[in-house]
């Protein structure tokens, strides 16, 4: 089998829960099938990422560009301009002619038995291409992560942003549903939304893995009262949750539980979720990290307290599969059918937030209880290999069912025409 894979970026480093998902199916699927992969890349930032990525694949090829950082003033530059564009922003800046002529110029040299293109920022580009099959990964139903975000934002002019950018992603997220002949999401909720949205049936849902040998439990005790967070702080929802929790739920602990600490880990936090932490007793953010594990093992209780979310967290099963007791969300879990009060915790409002996580504080019995059943059932069902079975398995049904109505002397120019 013959892929070629559309990425938003490298997948070094996996510093991202989308990353990480997508690292650890596409490494493994490469032991099993020709990959050849194109993605944006910072030709300077990412110079290390693309040598891991040609190490990775049987070829990748790197379409350059400098994506604007978050939260300088030429994003918000950008983000106004963009009130004026019929693409939502962060389509708007993937939307690169070169993207789609590199992508073209490789469909047009060599036979590839199918275009998998990872998140909608590389399906929206390709959406004029006619070569088949076409299967699309969404690790969000990104309309819905963006109305989410409209619905609880408070600021007047974030919430005006908020609203143009799901009300446009809508419309084009049905477009590649419809139009690309296969939708991988990450859960069954999402599965459920897109065929309800967007009227398909052509989709199915892949499960969260994890590696459970790199996640284990340490054999470290923790820190007593340690609270920790782990997810990329650039993400908003991540931000939104953090900021929920220091500001409505981190005192009430605090209060019951005076050595209570929490910390943030995760990369690019923001100079508003600095300010908020640098007032806020016992706190710590540790922006980007090497490696996750060691500020897990500290913890005794790990918190995922998120208002917005879409697709699955792959931050609560690492953590269970570490031996951790999760306090989520519903919202934060959604998408993973743990049992609530036997393998994690889910609540709702800042109170009960507060009062399961002192209870896990406070009682050691009942948080080694279940932090060990939430290891068991990760170790048991949460396996990387049994989801690329699934993955190989899609992508060679949907091979044979293309193949028949191609006829010999038209393979090559229908795999090669893109208009």
């Amino acid at each position: 089998m013959k892929i070629l894979l559309t990425l938003r970026q490298p997948l070094y480093p996996a510093d991202t829960g989308g990353k990480v998902r997508s690292l650890n199916i596409f490494s493994r699927l490469a032991k099993r099938a020709s990959i050849h992969a194109v993605s944006f890349a910072d030709a300077v930032a990412d110079a290390a990422s693309i040598r891991e990525m040609q190490r990775l694949f049987e070829s990748y090829t790197p379409v350059f560009w400098q994506e604007t950082k978050k939260y300088s003033p030429r994003f918000y530059k950008e983000i106004f301009t963009n009130q004026f564009s019929s693409l939502p922003y962060f389509l708007a800046k993937c939307r690169l002619p070169h993207f789609r002529s590199t992508v073209e110029g490789l469909l047009a040299k060599e036979h590839f038995d199918v275009l998998f293109s990872d998140f909608l920022h590389t399906a929206v580009p390709l959406l004029q291409c006619s070569f088949k099959p076409k299967i699309v990964f969404e690790h969000n139903v990104e309309f819905l992560l963006r109305k989410r975000k409209w619905q609880v934002e408070k600021h007047p002019l974030r919430k005006i942003v908020f609203g143009t950018e799901w009300r446009r992603t809508r419309p084009l997220e049905a477009r590649v549903s419809r139009s690309f002949d296969h939708v991988l999401t990450v859960s069954e909720e999402d599965q459920q939304t897109i065929r309800h949205e967007f009227g398909i049936n052509h989709v199915s849902t892949l499960p969260t893995g994890v590696d459970t040998d790199f996640f284990c439990p340490s054999g470290n005790g923790p820190q007593p009262g340690r609270l920790a967070f782990v997810g990329s702080m650039d993400w908003d929802p991540n931000e939104d949750g953090v900021v929920w929790f220091l500001e409505n739920i981190y005192p009430l602990i605090r209060h019951t539980v005076p050595n209570a600490s929490f910390v943030v880990v995760g990369r690019n936090p923001s100079s508003r979720l600095r300010a908020i932490a640098a007032r806020t007793p016992a706190v710590e953010i540790t922006g980007w990290v090497p490696d996750v594990r060691p500020y897990l093992s500290q913890a005794e209780v790990v918190v995922v307290p998120l208002r917005i979310g879409g697709g699955t967290r792959i931050k609560i099963p690492e953590a269970m599969a570490m031996g951790k007791a999760v306090v989520s969300t519903p919202i934060g879990a959604e998408g993973l059918h743990f049992h609530n009060k036997r393998e994690l915790c889910l609540v709702d409002r800042p109170e009960d937030f507060a009062r399961t996580a002192i209870a896990l504080l406070t009682q050691p019995g009942l948080r080694e209880a279940i932090g060990t059943a939430a290891r068991r059932v990760v170790a048991s069902k949460a396996n990387w290999e049994n989801v690329v079975d699934q993955v190989e398995e899609c992508l060679n049904q949907l091979i044979r069912k293309e193949k028949p109505r191609v006829s010999p002397d038209l393979e090559l120019q229908t795999r090669r025409v893109c208009v």
